[in-house]
């Protein structure tokens, strides 16, 4: 063999060969081409040698492979360009699966999408028990997978429709991956080579007698866990795709799978179709986004959470999503209320949560647990680096709030507030020190969104510390200029309203709601009104039309002065029973004869005014660039990815 830049090799006395990947070009073990074809060439130039196994394992300490190198996806911008790529990704795997001696993959870190593809076309696949080590097809929710043959692999090993619902997850930990059946084995990284060993020498010449055989020696003999069977069954019911991009994907899968099975023309088929979704606009859009959101965290160093107290002034959904964004990020978070209510939701969501993404992981519950102080007499304030403050959108409260705040902290702490409607110079009047005040907004929950919102006072001018701190709480920062709604607020009140003005007009929720998912919106209004709350939305709306000239839907304050809430009271603009929606007979009726009405044009109207805004938005500099504002827009309104952003789709028609 010649030498290698980017994989070392050892060959052993017993006739094993251990590969390690160690990329000169990433952090993370992405592929590129070079990298694949000196795999390739490791693995073409084993066949026919008599070796008895072949390892491969990670020289990173924090992956395994991380898919590939998103530098590279972004340059395969034609078709040609595309089947190269896959096709040579798909050699790669097809020479790997058909090598004629034992294969094993040792994971160690993140193992996601084309390295993913890479391990389950060995013929056994060990984690280690790390919680660093994670297993996911998340291009997947982007529209797109590597086409190296993975997928195919993975319907083979586990039928279509559990491996469709196992690759539609977002991310899956070693014990996870096990109990579904994802990997064969889990074993603490300093048996690792021990177990490899064990393994190899336990097989026989014959490859459909490996796994069999394997399975009965381990389970007898070792100390190691016993495979599980897996968690979802063939005959189990797909989940729905999230989103447009998604089900194409999906689709594509499902048509390979159709026309070839698990034939081995099925895994070349994958390259193929994997080539034409690469090159959609979709994923062309996808793909810009993710490299925006890379830049946006360049050059920004996270804050040392061990070194940083955090108080947070209120309890509602923000501020419990905050102070749990904290503690999982190991800064020490103390969170007052006055309202007992409040406080006393604190601990079961979080058990909820904790209890459903770590599982597996007692001791990782516990320690975020124990982050967690509810400071009834507020003591915290005195002595936290990071003061929050997350109060309902009520000018003068919070203005008095900040007041106080101000008089009572260290005279180094930095002052948060995630107002998401309030200019910072209207309601830090009374301090003393505004220049300490700046807007820390991360979207609600429901956007299940990486990017806080950031704004600064207009007497500071350090925005080093806000940045760390998002950095370190693992969010993107977007720095927006103080103005009333800022940018997400603005973008999605103004797709909320437009939406509540045409039900006023006479069309009905549900026709509304079901015309924006047909175009692709991947958050239907009515649907997020009653999440976020009727009176958290009417509140807001006020406070832009009393700064911005806007206007305030009617339905709104009906709503509000019914009494109703939204989702968590059980109604608002839809019934709930137990969090369930139900839909009324009258508005079944009312939903028929709404279908009929053409001249509407409600995707047009919709579509219309959000462009509006953001080109509002643009002209009065709200954010550094049109990509920024694109990018906001599609998080927090589910503009179509297909169309790119509102504004670069105004560029394109």
């Amino acid at each position: 063999m010649s030498s290698f830049e980017h994989i070392n090799i050892i060959r052993t006395k017993n006739d094993i060969i251990w590969l390690t990947v160690n990329s000169q070009d990433n952090d993370n073990n992405a592929l590129t081409p070079k990298l694949i074809k000196e795999l390739k060439e490791v693995i073409i130039s084993l066949k026919g040698k008599g070796f008895k196994g072949l390892v491969i394992s990670s020289s990173k300490q924090n992956d395994f492979i991380a898919g590939t190198d998103l530098n590279i996806l972004l340059d395969l911008n034609t078709k040609k360009k595309a089947e190269v790529f896959t096709s040579l990704g798909n050699q790669l795997c097809r020479h790997l699966k058909n090598l004629d001696c034992t294969t094993i993959s040792l994971i160690n870190g993140k193992c996601s999408n084309s390295g993913l593809d890479i391990a389950l076309s060995c013929d056994i696949l060990i984690s280690s028990d790390t919680k660093k080590t994670l297993f996911s097809y998340d291009d997947i929710k982007q529209g797109h997978y590597a086409g190296f043959g993975g997928i195919s692999h993975l319907i083979k090993r586990k039928g279509l429709a559990s491996a469709l619902n196992i690759i539609r997850k977002k991310s899956y930990s070693a014990p996870e991956a096990l109990t579904i059946g994802l990997i064969d084995y889990i074993v603490p990284e300093h048996k690792f080579h021990q177990t490899a060993e064990y393994l190899i020498t336990q097989t026989s010449e014959q490859k459909k007698e490996k796994t069999s055989s394997i399975s009965k020696i381990w389970n007898k003999k070792l100390f190691l866990p016993k495979k599980i069977n897996a968690y979802l069954s063939s005959k189990k019911q797909l989940s729905t795709p999230q989103n447009d991009s998604e089900n194409k994907a999906i689709d594509s899968i499902i048509k390979t799978w159709k026309t070839y099975n698990t034939s081995p023309d099925a895994t070349h088929d994958e390259a193929a179709s994997a080539s034409k979704l690469l090159t959609s606009d979709a994923v062309r859009h996808h793909l810009k986004l993710k490299n925006l959101y890379q830049q946006l965290n360049q050059n920004i160093t996270a804050t040392n959470p061990q070194t940083q107290q955090v108080h947070i002034l209120g309890c509602g959904v923000m501020g419990r999503y905050i102070a749990r964004l904290c503690a999982e990020n190991r800064f020490l978070v103390s969170i007052y209320d006055t309202r007992q209510s409040a406080l006393e939701k604190l601990l079961p969501e979080l058990y909820q949560y904790l209890d459903k993404r770590y599982t597996h992981y007692p001791e990782k519950r516990q320690s975020i647990l124990d982050k967690i102080v509810i400071d009834v007499n507020n003591i915290g304030l005195n002595n936290a680096d990071i003061i929050i403050e997350t109060t309902p959108e009520d000018k003068h409260a919070k203005a008095s709030l900040l007041h106080d705040i101000d008089q009572q902290i260290k005279p180094n702490a930095i002052i948060l507030t995630s107002t998401a409607s309030l200019p910072l110079d209207e309601i830090s009047k009374g301090m003393k020190t505004p220049h300490r005040l700046a807007v820390f907004n991360p979207y609600h929950p429901v956007f299940n969104s990486p990017i806080a919102e950031i704004s600064l006072h207009k007497k500071s001018t350090d925005r080093t510390d806000i940045e760390s701190f998002a950095k370190a709480l693992k969010l993107t920062p977007i720095v927006v200029k103080n103005k009333a709604g800022y940018l997400g607020t603005r973008l999605l009140m103004t797709y909320l309203n437009e939406a509540m003005l045409i039900h006023q007009a006479g069309i009905s929720v549900r026709a509304i709601d079901k015309e924006t998912q047909n175009m692709s919106m991947e958050h239907s209004p009515f649907d997020l009104i009653d999440i976020i709350g009727i009176k958290e939305c009417l509140t807001t709306s006020e406070a832009l039309a009393d700064r911005l000239g806007t206007d305030v839907p009617s339905i709104l304050m009906q709503k509000n002065e019914q009494g109703l809430r939204g989702k968590k009271s059980g109604s608002g603009f839809y019934r709930y029973n137990k969090g369930r929606k139900k839909h009324p007979l009258f508005d079944k009726i009312f939903y028929s004869f709404s279908q009929n009405i053409k001249d509407k044009k409600i995707d047009k109207k919709l579509i219309e005014k959000i462009i509006n805004e953001a080109r509002a938005c643009l002209q009065e500099e709200i954010a550094d660039s049109k990509e920024l504002i694109d990018l906001v827009t599609i998080i927090i309104t589910g503009f179509p990815i297909e169309k790119g952003g509102p504004l670069y789709y105004l560029e394109q028609v």
